[in-house]
């Protein structure tokens, strides 16, 4: 009898078993299996069509670029006609008269000839008042303005300009200075030139520019026996 039991519970569970596997790696009827012929078949969704939007980016990008090319394009032939040459200037002349430093006070006139070299074949310069100034190590210690005028194309035009100092004050030190350089026969001076210009090419006058020119050392000659030697200056724009 326990023996007959054993064997119905041991059938029992053998037959539960298989049931178990059975349900576990069968499919549901009603299921439907993937195929993997038509999966690898299948094509992928269209792009979608650009926005209207995007397309106007686009077109705004390329006629900005294109207009970038013109306006480069443009210049270099302008350029490449034109060729466009430096301004020159120098001072080929310096003396000082009626010098008189008394009691860190002083009073001289300055002579200046200032040289104005245009090198271009095709642009004239013109020039409004033109501010001119004297100053020894920082300090202004004369100042003149000269007349505006044309200068035209290959043109080299010298400028007189006369520069009083009068009772300008100075330092203890700028004074003492002054009269050691004064007994050594000359003074070096910072001349500054400064000009608002307008270029003109052809029948077109271009806009203003501030033109500013430093000229330095100017050895200003106490006395006119000496020979002067020219001084070369630097532009700023």
């Amino acid at each position: 009898m326990p023996k007959l039991v054993v064997l119905l519970v041991e059938q029992n569970i053998l037959h539960l078993l298989i049931l178990y596997k059975t349900t576990s790696f069968t499919y549901d009827s009603n299921t439907t299996k993937p195929d993997p012929l038509k999966m690898a078949n299948s094509a992928p969704p269209p792009p979608a069509a650009p926005s209207p939007a995007s397309k106007l980016v686009r077109i705004i990008v390329v006629v900005i670029l294109a207009l970038i090319v013109l306006l480069g394009l443009a210049v270099l032939i302008t350029w490449l006609i034109i060729k466009p040459k430096q301004l020159v200037y120098r001072i080929d002349s310096a003396s000082v008269h009626n010098f008189n430093l008394k009691n860190n006070h002083l009073n001289a006139t300055f002579d200046l000839l200032i040289k104005a070299h245009n090198p271009n074949s095709r642009i004239s310069v013109y020039y409004d008042p033109i501010e001119v100034s004297v100053a020894y190590d920082g300090q202004t210690i004369a100042f003149n303005t000269l007349e505006p005028f044309h200068q035209p194309r290959r043109n080299v035009t010298r400028l007189d300009a006369t520069l009083v100092a009068r009772d300008a004050a100075l330092s203890g030190a700028l004074s003492r200075d002054l009269r050691v350089q004064k007994k050594s026969g000359n003074i070096g001076l910072d001349v500054r030139i400064k000009a608002r210009i307008r270029f003109k090419v052809g029948i077109f006058k271009l806009k203003h520019h501030t033109l500013r020119i430093s000229c330095s050392p100017v050895k200003v000659q106490m006395s006119s026996l000496k020979n002067f030697e020219t001084a070369s200056c630097d532009l700023d724009w």
